[in-house]
């Protein structure tokens, strides 16, 4: 199961902290604007996600299902929240100031291999303080 705490809701992006067992990585997305598709993160919630084939991020995409009048939610690299239009962007490192994440490449790495052997599972976000 992946988990994502959101943590920073600024006016220009969301951040939050992401864990798959005892992994930690940082997430950068759109702030809330209203569940608004390309502009702002989607709902706090329970998901699927699933491997999908991105035309453009490639095969083994990771893909967030069912939110509610959005489609093709996709993890993938990403340090900005110019880089995301409603997908979710992760990070090795979280820079003091706030405004992205570092290493993404590195990131989706180490994401992708603690989600081998799996084609589908559940995500969880939530926001709120970390611990």
């Amino acid at each position: 199961m992946i988990e994502i705490t959101r943590f920073a809701l600024f006016g220009d992006r969301t951040l939050g902290r992401l864990k798959i067992d005892d992994l930690e990585l940082w997430t950068i997305e759109r702030p809330w604007i209203n569940n608004v598709p390309f502009k702002s993160c989607i709902p706090t919630g329970q998901y699927k996600v699933r491997r999908t084939n991105s035309p453009r991020f490639g095969p083994d995409t990771w893909q967030v299902q069912d939110v509610p009048d959005r489609t093709h939610i996709l993890f993938h690299v990403a340090n900005t929240s110019a880089d995301v239009v409603g997908c979710i962007g992760c990070g090795i490192s979280l820079y003091p100031d706030l405004n992205w994440v570092g290493n993404s490449r590195k990131a989706m790495g180490k994401f992708d291999s603690y989600l081998a052997g799996l084609d589908e599972t559940d995500l969880v976000i939530t926001t709120g303080p970390i611990m």
